[in-house]
């Protein structure tokens, strides 16, 4: 046990050696005294809070709250060379008939169709249903 506590914003007496981590759990032993010791033990016991972490699938979270729904489907027979799964996005009413498919991603487990679905819906961003219309050819009225 050292003389001094070995908080460096601190110049008290050590009281006692505890157990700390920097890379691993416990993985080096340090002297502290009675106030920074009861700090110490508080937080590894409560936690801290550092930052609000992002949310994972942001695009896909702002893809949903603006009238978009998401088919997930598993073709197990008929799997493409990047997997079975995949994650359709549509905008508009949940009604296939109605609805316009926006993108998809393809993935070897559901959460990889999901990401991939997250990185196209980052990419089409700028776009508008009027814009994947007229890259493809399509048209909306009913008539036609």
């Amino acid at each position: 046990m050292k003389d001094f506590c070995e908080n460096q914003y601190c110049e008290n007496p050590g009281a006692k050696v505890i157990p700390v981590s920097v890379r691993n759990p416990s993985d080096q032993r340090r002297t502290l005294c009675v106030p920074c010791e009861e700090a110490y033990t508080w937080g590894v016991q409560h936690g801290t809070k550092l930052a609000e972490a992002k949310p994972k699938l942001a695009n896909l979270s702002r893809f949903l709250k603006k009238d978009g729904f998401i088919i997930l489907t598993h073709n197990a027979g008929d799997a493409s060379e990047h997997g079975p799964f995949e994650a359709w996005a549509y905008q508009g009413p949940l009604d296939l008939q109605v609805a316009t498919p926006v993108t998809f991603g393809v993935g070897a487990s559901v959460p990889d169709a999901l990401e991939a679905l997250e990185l196209l819906l980052d990419s089409s961003r700028g776009r508008t249903i009027a814009d994947v219309d007229e890259k493809h050819g399509l048209s909306r009225r009913r008539d036609s």
